[in-house]
């Protein structure tokens, strides 16, 4: 597989599967920890979550999304990474609002624009993660340290055969 189409539509499709997932899942954990510190008043594992959320719903899909383009995830599930939390936002919302949770509610703010604005600022961040990842790729193969195609020089394969 070329250089360019590992890096646009990926090669290592369970490791981006892992990578959304994971990321799903722990954006998730931090939320409804956040959600049960603040229903039991839990001082300590509030001003933990007071921190670590914004980080993870604002912060992290950048670097997670370069990582993902630097090992050749491709472009779909990098940029995937960046609306993961907006979608978990909305789930955890919908949940609360159904369960009746106190304070998860949708409250007066309409639940599509929270969503929508969460949704763009973590798909910009990971666009500009991925575009930062993909150069790393790009400079780490013309300086010949990549290798994450599988392709050796002149076009041959890992095991020393023409590609052909």
């Amino acid at each position: 597989m070329t250089t360019t189409k590992a890096l646009l539509i990926g090669q290592r499709r369970r490791l981006a599967l892992t990578m959304v997932g994971g990321f799903a899942v722990l954006v998730a954990l931090t939320l409804a920890v956040a959600i049960a510190a603040e229903l039991a008043d839990i001082q300590t594992a509030a001003a933990v979550t007071d921190r670590l959320v914004p980080l993870l719903v604002f912060y992290a899909p950048a670097p997670i999304a370069a990582a993902g383009a630097y090992a050749r995830c491709g472009g779909p599930a990098c940029l995937a990474v960046g609306v993961v939390p907006a979608f978990v936002f909305a789930a955890l919302v919908v949940v609360g609002t159904v369960f009746g949770v106190p304070g998860v509610g949708g409250g007066n703010a309409p639940l599509g624009g929270v969503t929508m604005s969460f949704a763009l600022v973590g798909l910009s961040g990971a666009f500009v993660g991925y575009c930062a990842g993909v150069t790393a790729a790009l400079l780490a193969d013309l300086a010949g340290i990549g290798g994450g195609d599988g392709e050796g020089a002149n076009g041959e394969d890992a095991g020393g055969r023409q590609e052909g």
